[in-house]
């Protein structure tokens, strides 16, 4: 059951903070559009081949190791916050997604080497975010039915395809896996919550091993309590609340026509209904056994038309 009202204060806060900066950063992006693919061009081309959305949550500290084997057997997506700690193990993801239209982005992939690699990016990216990359770009729109100003601006290019995000840039990664038509559907590093003692994100990345205590401060009285797989209760923010309902939510909802089962590979966190849990050590042993030149899938599918 979607909590409406929490639903409702999230979206009103997004709008708020970010209907003028969406409109000018696709105006500054406008000639790029025009020039680069969009993320369409990726759609149902990867049918029934293991996909894995990876964020930066402190739960992937313990597992991350077991990605390097699924390397060049899975689809790796890894969310903006989570790209540099990934190289920096050595690990290569097939594709890189953002969604924050803000310019703090452009932090993540400064000093990493991406000249090789793809960026999946809305329309509404924020321009320094994308001179920071320096690989191919595939743009797409921002699903959002009811919020005018992404409406208007998605009608500008509606041939580059849309993703729907549910609150997080990892949602963007789920659903950019789904409609890859990749099978299973996994996801790790998804924690939504905050442990009482240790990091609030993983290793490696740019926040360190700071806690939720002293990355949020006085925004701590507006968290919320959820219970994660373990049984145990956790603090959470109220956005991450809601995009553990939607996750759950498009876990039964979304259609297409080939098959999808969806995995949780995050061995912690509050995402626990209408998905399989399991480690991401035994998702890899069970689901990773073929080689895959996933890289000549991608240059074959961005070869179309734009």
């Amino acid at each position: 059951m979607i909590d409406h009202r929490r639903l409702y204060e999230v979206k009103s806060a997004t709008i708020r903070n970010f209907a003028s900066l969406w409109v000018s950063n696709f105006n500054a992006n406008k000639s790029r559009i025009h020039n680069a693919h969009g993320v369409a061009s990726l759609f149902e081309k990867f049918r029934n081949i293991p996909a894995v959305v990876v964020g930066a949550g402190p739960s992937l500290d313990k597992n991350i190791m077991w990605l390097g084997q699924a390397q060049g057997r899975a689809i790796i997506i890894a969310v903006d916050t989570i790209f540099a700690s990934l190289i920096k193990a050595g690990i290569t993801p097939t594709v890189v997604v953002t969604l924050d239209p803000q310019v703090e982005v452009a932090r993540f992939f400064r000093d990493v080497d991406s000249s090789r690699r793809l960026l999946v990016a809305p329309t509404i990216a924020h321009p320094e975010s994308l001179d920071q990359w320096k690989g191919d770009i595939v743009f797409y729109n921002k699903y959002a039915p009811d919020i005018p100003e992404l409406v208007k601006i998605a009608s500008i290019n509606p041939g580059l395809g849309y993703l729907i995000p549910g609150g997080s840039v990892l949602t963007i990664g789920l659903d950019l896996e789904y409609r890859m038509g990749a099978n299973p559907v996994a996801f790790a590093g998804q924690d939504l919550s905050y442990r009482s003692e240790g990091a609030a994100y993983a290793g490696d990345t740019l926040y360190g091993d700071n806690d939720y205590q002293s990355l949020f401060g006085d925004r701590i009285e507006q968290m919320v309590s959820d219970t994660d797989i373990f049984g145990r209760t956790v603090r959470t923010q109220k956005s991450m609340f809601v995009t553990k309902q939607w996750m759950e939510w498009a876990f039964t909802s979304w259609k297409r026509k080939n098959h999808a089962d969806f995995y949780n590979l995050t061995e912690g966190g509050i995402v626990t209904r209408h998905c399989n849990i399991t480690s991401l050590k035994e998702w890899v042993s069970r689901f990773c056994l073929e080689t895959k030149n996933l890289e000549w899938g991608i240059r074959k599918a961005l070869k179309t038309k734009r």
